[in-house]
């Protein structure tokens, strides 16, 4: 290896690498940023998240390690508790947030990233905020400097004040006076090669009867903020030859709203998809929504919209021109980069207008769809992302 490159351990130990079906949106962020940091001659060590049916150890590629830890530590831990009535008066859920997570759990796995820094000549650390220091302490207890991604709002004060630099998406969620100098705002990206405009759409729409079809893509979780909901009443306002296709995990409870709205002759549920697969379903569509709706989300109220959506991106890989809500983050890549159609979160009626107008404008929906794959090439691939990471890494080991 050479000597401007460097023995990175990217802490992770919320999200399974690669995921399984479940936190699809973090692993694949961990995954890509560990792969593209590989391919520049970087020896990554990932601590994940160990799911059942993973090996603990094992080699994703050259120079690309992963160590997997039960959430239990020697058994996998998914969660007893089926909805948030249930979290009160739950002694095992108590048990769990407040005795084990923040206790037992946190120190083992501070032991075992030691373990690694000590082992593999670690220099610097990269953690997921989530991780609430666990790498940030073991680092900073062996003299290896760290860097923090911040994604949302669940962070340790301690690590990011302890971090010799912190990429965020938005400096609004860090402590009030954090410093200035250790900031740099960033991105999620894209996998611009596996999304890509020439992906088969054709194959989708024989296998769905879409030929003919105008076409509506929602690609997501059924998280409340991701408005996947008001798709349905979006549907009741759209033309009779509209299709949408819903793609993602959980997306089925939308079946039973579907029926009592009388439109469940304009969806299809196709539920979740592998990753390396999304993109056919992308390229059989006109256009693609991302109907974002923090409305009544309680950390987003606070902080505003935080998250930099990983399908806005992936839609853009694709080509496809985007109808989205007018939310922070969104609201820069789409001006900047004109490559869709903001609207006001939870208004149905301007959402279907949006889609509608692409529907009737297709040149426009084209040009839309070319000004993103553009953008997301030159400035939010994965490559590029990493790129800014590694950059900013170096100048902290090299100093």
């Amino acid at each position: 290896m050479s000597r401007n490159n460097l023995n990175i351990c990217y802490v992770a130990p919320d999200v399974p690498v690669p995921h399984t079906g479940t936190f699809i949106g973090g692993s694949t962020h961990t995954l890509k940023i560990a792969e593209n940091l590989a391919k520049k001659g970087n020896n990554v060590h990932i601590v994940s998240r160990r799911m059942e049916g993973q090996k603990k150890f094992e080699r994703l590629g050259e120079n690309l390690f992963v160590y997997r830890i039960y959430r239990g530590l020697v058994c996998p831990v998914q969660g007893t508790v089926s909805k948030k009535s249930d979290y009160k008066n739950n002694f095992i859920f108590d048990f769990l947030k407040n005795v084990y997570f923040l206790t037992i759990y946190r120190l083992v796995l501070m032991l075992i990233v030691a373990g690694i820094i000590r082992k593999h000549k670690i220099n610097i650390i990269l953690e997921r905020n989530s991780s609430k220091g666990i790498g940030v302490f073991a680092g900073t207890l062996l003299g290896v400097p760290s860097v923090v991604e911040v994604i949302d709002p669940d962070y340790s004060n301690l690590a990011l004040r302890l971090a010799k630099k912190v990429f965020v998406y938005t400096d609004k969620m860090l402590p009030p006076n954090f410093p200035k100098y250790k900031i740099e705002i960033t991105t999620a990206g894209a996998d611009t090669e596996t999304f890509n405009p020439d992906a088969d759409g054709d194959s989708i729409r024989e296998k769905y009867g879409l030929h003919g079809k105008n076409v509506v893509i929602y690609v997501g979780e059924m998280s409340a903020w991701h408005g996947a909901e008001d798709l349905v009443q979006v549907a009741s306002k759209l033309g009779e030859n509209t299709k949408i296709l819903m793609i993602g995990k959980n997306v089925e409870l939308l079946k039973e709203r579907a029926k009592e709205n009388n439109v469940s002759e304009k969806f299809i549920f196709v539920g979740f998809v592998k990753h390396n697969e999304v993109p056919d379903y992308i390229a059989a569509a006109d256009v693609a929504v991302a109907p974002y709706n923090p409305k009544g989300f309680r950390y987003m109220e606070k902080y505003g919209f935080y998250f930099s959506p990983i399908k806005i991106f992936e839609y853009m890989a694709c080509a496809k021109p985007i109808v989205t809500t007018n939310v922070e983050i969104v609201r820069d890549i789409i001006k900047e980069n004109q490559c869709g159609i903001l609207v006001e979160p939870g208004n149905i009626d301007e959402i279907a207008h949006a889609i509608e107008h692409l529907f009737k404008n297709k040149k426009k929906a084209k040009e839309m769809g070319q000004y993103g794959r553009k953008a997301v090439v030159e400035k939010y691939s994965w490559e590029t992302i990493a790129e800014q990471i590694d950059k900013g890494m170096k100048e902290i080991v090299q100093k």
